[in-house]
């Protein structure tokens, strides 16, 4: 019976390729309203931070629940005495260099994300591999230090209540004038939740690999 089920579940799987695809349908006026909606010509941006703000709302307060999760996880366990790291000194100046490279990107993409390829998320992706980078090259004490020392705990809070309370007057219909299309002040509200999003996900991504890395004594 086996082979009789095996039969089944192929003809099962490949019948919709016996049907001929729907014609699809035009997407320019599709992407033209988009563009004209939420006036950046990313419209990836536009869609994430303006079409289905609500949605990325959730993926922040995801986020933020992942890393506090991470701090639980780690709260009760010792710090380890000796954090390794890479002691090859190519490595070491590639990694920095890689490092302050992937920095400026995510500068780059922060801020101008909403005209071209970018936008908050993949700069913060960036400035936590910039940061991961900089503690597999033996600068794990200096980035416990810098932490502490600038409270970027509470930078990262406040990023996440001020991405939050602007996402609500924006959904609740209060709208920033939107300024000439393709210039850096332009889009609304979205550059600002952009630079929003791209310092929480950095400085949560800081966090969690930080607390590996501490606890772990390695990535």
């Amino acid at each position: 019976m086996t082979w009789l089920y095996l039969v089944a579940a192929t003809a099962f799987c490949l019948a919709p390729l016996a049907a001929a695809l729907p014609p699809a349908a035009e997407v320019m006026p599709l992407i033209s309203a988009i563009a004209e909606q939420t006036d950046v010509p990313n419209l990836v941006s536009g869609v994430i931070l303006y079409t289905r703000l609500y949605d990325t709302v959730a993926e922040v307060v995801v986020f933020t629940l992942a890393s506090i999760g991470v701090r639980f996880l780690f709260a009760g366990e010792p710090a380890k005495a000796r954090v390794r790291g890479l002691d090859d000194p190519p490595s070491v100046v590639l990694c920095q260099l890689s490092g302050t490279i992937a920095a400026l990107i995510g500068v780059e993409l922060a801020l101008r994300g909403h005209l071209s390829p970018g936008g908050g998320f993949a700069a913060g992706v960036a400035g936590g591999t910039a940061i991961g980078l900089g503690l597999i090259s033996g600068s794990a004490s200096l980035s416990d230090r810098l932490y502490s020392q600038y409270r970027a705990d509470l930078w990262e809070k406040a990023a996440v209540i001020a991405f939050v309370l602007l996402a609500a007057l924006a959904l609740g219909g209060l709208q920033l004038p939107p300024g000439q299309f393709g210039s850096l002040a332009s889009g609304g509200w979205i550059p600002l939740l952009n630079v929003l999003v791209a310092i929480k996900v950095t400085l949560g991504s800081w966090a969690m690999v930080q607390l590996f890395v501490r606890h772990r004594g390695l990535l």
